[in-house]
């Protein structure tokens, strides 16, 4: 009879994980990273195609993974979500809040930025986080076990940010809302962190930089390049996991030294 392997320092071998926004960009690498971990992964989007595709190439690598369709910015598919992944899986161990990014197009300069772009950006960076935050709180509160919550920041809540005013302040905001999170769940065995990329490549990126402007734009960050989404995951997993175990409210900065560089 072969032997089971050891576990590793991680700690995340059957742990189940909800990755908010996992089908694409930051949270595929998480979903990724998660499952090469021993995690049994639940991947949340909207586009079911898409959540379904990251699933199968878990179980095809051997993981074990669920696909949730799910708007997060819906208070009801919050709740479907986490119910979903307690039947299929019988637990709930972490959390990430990894949707985000901009809601639409940059308005330019902060005068010109309307309420609507505002709220929306707003409700899209913080309020999801809240929401899908207390829902894995209350589905955990007799739970024995440790938990985690990891937010998916930016740079861009720790620097001027013309044209992202709204992101911006969202972001920055993240990292007020990690703290009381974290000092909020204390009690209930939850670690609450944020990790904060810089520039990643991503579909969302390319949307807005060419070859050549990704290329100029890897020039400028200390690290040579531009981070991959598998580079976030990592550090997601690593505040999820044992090895950080005394790490809470903290956020994160991940972005090859990007922020050092701009000022």
């Amino acid at each position: 009879m072969r032997s089971q392997a050891p576990p590793s320092a991680l700690g995340l071998e059957a742990k189940v994980v909800v990755i908010t926004g996992g089908s694409q960009g930051v949270g595929h690498g998480c979903a990724l990273e998660f499952a090469r971990a021993g995690a049994r992964v639940a991947v949340v989007a909207r586009g079911p195609e898409r959540a379904a595709a990251v699933a199968e190439s878990i179980r095809a690598r051997g993981g074990s993974a669920l696909a949730i369709q799910a708007d997060v910015t819906r208070e009801d598919d919050v709740a479907r979500a986490v119910d979903e992944t307690l039947a299929h899986f019988g637990g709930l161990d972490i959390l990430v809040n990894n949707v985000g990014g901009r809601s639409g197009e940059p308005e330019g300069k902060l005068l010109d930025a309307g309420p609507d772009h505002w709220r929306r950006t707003l409700e899209l960076n913080l309020c999801t986080v809240l929401a899908c935050s207390q829902a894995f709180a209350r589905a955990r509160l007799e739970r024995q076990t440790d938990g985690a919550i990891v937010n998916v920041g930016s740079v861009a809540g720790f620097k001027a940010s013309p044209g992202l005013a709204p992101y911006g302040a969202a972001k920055a905001g993240l990292v007020q809302l990690t703290k009381t999170l974290a000092l909020e769940l204390a009690p209930h065995r939850i670690r609450v962190n944020t990790v904060a990329p810089g520039m990643v490549d991503t579909d969302s990126l390319r949307a807005y930089l060419d070859e050549a402007a990704l290329a100029e734009r890897a020039k400028q960050i200390p690290a040579g390049r531009i981070a991959r989404p598998e580079d976030i995951g990592k550090v997601v997993v690593l505040l999820a996991s044992d090895l950080a175990a005394w790490v809470t409210g903290q956020t994160l900065i991940a972005d090859g030294g990007e922020l050092l560089a701009s000022g």
